[in-house]
């Protein structure tokens, strides 16, 4: 007895069309494993092409779509799904031999059957050929997946109650395409989502990720009024973040070839990160001021956690603030903190920067005699610590300082001393020695 059959044209090699007798699962794989063959003629795209992701029109894979508001049987998403997963790894064989075009026509292809597999397929599936797209500099490519997101997101968002996995998912995909507005839209509703359901750890995940997006697009000012958020929320509730250290990421990471890899765990956000982040967005913006407040209060949870040896680099950055802004009593209050607080933990290099910062303040005011105590403990600093290039440079600006003040017997001496270290160490030994040679031509007239 014979089996029912469907008439129907497939397409094949070339632009040839084969007739066949029935519609099997045999036929579904015949013409997935023939779709780079079967499409090479077709044009190629341009700006003003429609969107191949958008177009309806039946596919050999799927010649009689399920109709608007109706799903695929299970069996018919299992064969489907098991044909695109083919479809997606001959686009990385055409990849992988140089054919990018072809590769993209074999992943439009794929993308535009995705949806038949519900939205979180499809995202998936656009996150995932999105990323290969940017890596790969096809602009019209990122183009297409990103008009074709805004109009998932467009649904998503007309659905009450919005589906929370189905946003995150559409927050990466922008993210893998750099589409930084309808990204921050995405968070942003996460965020409102978060803050209803009192999710304290998805909200911090979610603050952290809109404030990359907006400082990895150079928007400092935005990222730090994040950051601020940021920080004020893990102070609320610090005993949550010692607790539960991770928060669950719900996207897997896609390798540069299209490929999915299994999606770990991400550290929460800490206040540490926040406060550094925040600082450093601050001084991005040319906002010192705010930079200093930020610090300060790092610098305090520092103290708190007795991490003494992060606290001299801090201060350091702090008197640095206090320069720019040209409050130089300040910087040099600091500076002098920093100095104390790095001997503290035997951070020579630090307090020998602090020194030296100290003392060109003082040499930028003409308080020459200041500078020349500030040099001699930095000489002692840097014996100390056996640094003796520190010792060599320490010695030479002694002298210059001793120019300045026309003492130039006391110069003589400091550049005497240079060149002792200098021939240790077999550096600047020229330099040291015409310095010497003009002092005591000058001291001769």
């Amino acid at each position: 007895m014979q089996d029912v059959t469907v008439q129907k044209w497939l397409w094949c090699r070339g632009n040839a069309m084969v007739r066949v007798a029935s519609f099997t699962l045999f036929s579904l794989w015949l013409c997935a494993g023939s779709v780079a063959n079967g499409q090479t003629n077709q044009p190629t795209l341009d700006q003003f092409s429609p969107n191949p992701l958008e177009i309806t029109t039946p596919d050999p894979l799927l010649p009689t779509p399920p109709k608007k508001g109706e799903n695929l049987d299970p069996e018919q998403s299992q064969e489907l799904a098991a044909a695109l997963d083919r479809l997606n790894l001959e686009a990385i064989a055409k990849l992988q031999a140089a054919d990018t075009p072809g590769a993209f026509e074999i992943w439009n292809r794929e993308l535009r059957l995705r949806r038949y597999l519900g939205p979180a397929a499809e995202v998936e599936a656009l996150s995932r050929v999105g990323k290969v797209a940017w890596d790969r500099s096809q602009q019209l490519e990122l183009q297409f997946i990103t008009q074709r997101l805004q109009a998932i997101q467009k649904e998503v968002l007309s659905e009450s109650p919005v589906n929370a996995e189905l946003l995150q998912g559409l927050g990466l995909a922008f993210q893998q395409v750099r589409a930084k507005g309808p990204a921050v839209e995405v968070y942003q509703k996460i965020l409102e989502g978060a803050r209803s359901r009192s999710e304290i750890l998805t909200e911090a995940q979610t603050l952290r990720t809109i404030a990359q997006l907006h400082a990895n697009w150079f928007s400092y000012e935005k990222a730090a009024g994040v950051y601020e958020e940021l920080a004020a929320l893990i102070q609320d509730h610090r005993d949550l973040f010692v607790v539960d250290p991770t928060v669950p990421n719900r996207n897997p990471s896609e390798s540069g070839n299209g490929t999915t890899t299994t999606a770990i765990p991400v550290p929460a956000p800490t206040e540490e990160e926040s406060l550094k982040q925040l600082a450093y967005m601050y001084e991005q913006s040319r906002k010192p001021l705010q930079a200093i407040a930020a610090r300060e209060k790092l610098t305090s949870l520092y103290l708190s956690q007795q991490n003494l040896k992060a606290v001299p680099p801090l201060k350091m950055e702090i008197a640095s603030n206090y320069e720019v802004l040209g409050q130089l009593n300040l910087a040099n209050q600091y500076y002098q903190e920093a100095y104390a607080s790095a001997l503290v933990v035997q951070q020579f290099a630090v307090a020998s920067e602090a020194l030296e910062k100290m003392a060109k303040l003082y040499r930028s005011q003409k308080q020459w005699d200041a500078a020349l105590k500030i040099y001699q403990v930095q000489l002692t600093v840097e014996q100390q610590s056996y640094n003796l290039y520190g010792v060599m440079e320490t010695y030479d600006r002694i002298g210059q300082v001793y120019m300045e003040l026309k003492a130039y017997s006391e110069a003589l001496a400091a550049y005497q001393r240079g060149l002792e270290v200098a021939k240790q160490l077999n550096h600047k030994q020229e330099y040291f020695a015409r310095k010497i040679q003009k002092l005591n031509q000058r001291l001769k007239s």
